[in-house]
């Protein structure tokens, strides 16, 4: 996909709407830094923001994910976990969903409960991306660049 047609993607929330995180919100852990923390955060944001699109879902994202916050599991692969949270608009209000609902708790010198539960806060100032129809725009059932028409326009 060209930069151009990435750029023309709709997004869920004009970008920067979501609050980052600073280094100072996260605490270290043995593995992890407060700036690696609130970076990896950062990026699950703006991944957000930007519409949940599956084909922008990095390995660094699958990783924060799968390792790091709201409990969840690998899914196999990147791949997996994709098709699973970011292919329909109902799955990608079913990731908000189960990260705004996820518990969250531990020690942030030994997890990374920090950085989930700013995500939370900040997701519940954004409760209608819970519901499918936030995402509808947001979704890329076909390979149309502006993705503003149905598939049997792009014919």
């Amino acid at each position: 996909m060209t930069s151009a047609a990435i750029r023309l993607r709709p997004r869920a929330l004009a970008p920067r709407t979501l609050t980052r995180l600073k280094p100072a919100d996260c605490t270290a852990t043995q593995w992890s830094t407060a700036q690696a923390k609130a970076s990896a955060g950062n990026r699950i944001l703006a991944f957000i923001e930007n519409g949940l699109h599956q084909d922008a879902f990095t390995n660094g994202l699958y990783r924060t994910c799968s390792q790091h916050l709201f409990a969840h599991i690998a899914h196999y692969n990147r791949d997996g976990f994709a098709d699973v949270w970011f292919t329909t608009p109902d799955d990608k209000a079913d990731f908000i969903r189960h990260a705004v609902n996820a518990r969250s708790g531990g020690d942030p010198a030994a997890t990374w409960s920090d950085v989930e539960q700013h995500i939370q806060r900040v997701l519940a100032d954004h409760p209608h991306l819970q519901e499918p129809s936030a995402w509808t725009g947001a979704a890329r059932p076909h390979d149309c660049p502006s993705c503003h028409c149905t598939p049997q326009q792009c014919n």
